[in-house]
């Protein structure tokens, strides 16, 4: 399944803004799948980088697939086109001595692209020099702080304190259950792409009526620490946990997923079945697998358990994507530590959002594997 040297015809990029990571994997999956044409497909990965690399596609990229899909990465945000162009390159960013790489032949085309410009322009005035040299160093102050910032992290933003081996003693220590209101996140951002090889500006749309069992801003979610590990809680409308195909990722800064889980009547379920502690018909309680020091990617560089994406899937065969979704972090600086709670199996519990949303569930004493 190598690559080789037949010129194809390969669909690039235009150039552009940037786009969001949930794009921009979209249209990652999107070349990746016009690469490998015909070929069987092992297993069908969400994150386009791991399906890559799990369904050894990479083989397939020769200096030609390389330089349509760098198309694609001058569109992407930095870190995400870090990753790929890492495992492109086998998993080395650069060569010393050695020929430029495909990135450093673009950035000389587009210097000497930006000089003959600037030859025709007007001299600009050494104030407005001044200006911008003041600014970039400024900037350059301001990146070296978040990167100095970033060399220190040895932890995630998200703070669940102490976590061990799920036992029914460690499902025991805590009182009753507090939600914290700084990790409230309401599932209301809709996100539906129609299935097809068109542009996606062209294929996101408005979700039709009737895409969710219920609608966007009904259901919330929030993090707890149950049991010696990581949990999230989704609270909705009575009788929303048996209709409803939830889906919680833990994921990086840039939205890399470290552990999905997934539960209800879901059509195409995505990572692993999670672990309900408590169940119950307005909350249900699924268990996360949360790293808590810095994580080696297997497609190069690393990362940590920053975020949770939450969402309610929908399905409808004409949709490649279709959920309506939110984001739980907690903000640079802030100190919030992710609130534990105890109880013992037939327990029912009460979690008060503090405004309309109340969930109850019964804790069912399954514990975390």
């Amino acid at each position: 399944m190598r690559a080789g040297t037949a010129q194809r015809s390969l669909p690039t990029a235009a150039a552009g803004s940037v786009w969001s990571y949930e794009e921009s994997d979209i249209r990652a999956h999107e070349f990746l799948a016009a690469v490998a044409g015909n070929r069987d497909i092992y297993e069908y990965v969400e994150d386009p980088v791991e399906h890559a690399r799990v369904n050894s596609l990479m083989l397939l990229f020769n200096e030609e697939v390389a330089e349509a899909f760098e198309t694609f990465l001058a569109r992407m945000p930095q870190p995400r086109a870090e990753a790929w162009r890492e495992l492109i390159s086998g998993g080395v960013s650069s060569e010393v001595f050695g020929p430029l790489t495909l990135q450093e032949r673009v950035d000389e085309h587009q210097i000497g692209a930006y000089l003959q410009a600037t030859r025709n322009r007007r001299i600009i005035s050494a104030v407005v020099t001044a200006v911008v040299a003041v600014a970039l160093v400024l900037v350059g102050v301001v990146v070296w702080n978040e990167l100095i910032a970033e060399d220190d992290r040895i932890a995630g933003s998200l703070d669940f304190g102490v976590l061990g081996g799920a036992s029914n003693e460690a499902a025991l220590v805590g009182g009753p259950p507090v939600v914290e209101t700084s990790l409230i996140a309401t599932l209301s951002e809709t996100v539906a792409v129609l299935a097809g090889d068109a542009p996606l500006a062209q294929r996101d749309m408005d979700a039709p009526p009737g895409s969710f069992p219920y609608p966007a801003g009904s259901v919330s979610a929030t993090l707890f620490q149950y049991a010696g590990s990581g949990h999230v809680l989704f609270v909705g409308p009575s009788g929303f946990v048996d209709d409803s195909c939830l889906r919680a990722s833990v994921v990086t800064q840039d939205l890399r997923p470290l552990d999905v889980v997934t539960s209800g009547p879901c059509v195409e379920p995505v990572g692993r079945t999670a672990t309900v502690g408590c169940v119950g018909p307005t909350a249900v309680l699924l268990d996360l697998k949360v790293p808590t020091g810095v994580v080696e990617l297997p497609e190069g560089g690393s990362g940590f358990a920053d975020a949770v994406r939450v969402k309610l899937v929908g399905h409808d065969e004409r949709f490649e994507a279709l959920f309506v979704g939110a984001t739980i972090e907690v903000s640079a600086g802030d100190e919030v530590v992710v609130p534990r709670f105890g109880a013992a199996p037939g327990d029912e519990l009460i979690f008060n959002f503090g405004t309309d949303q109340v969930g109850v569930c019964t804790v069912t004493g399954a514990l975390p594997q």
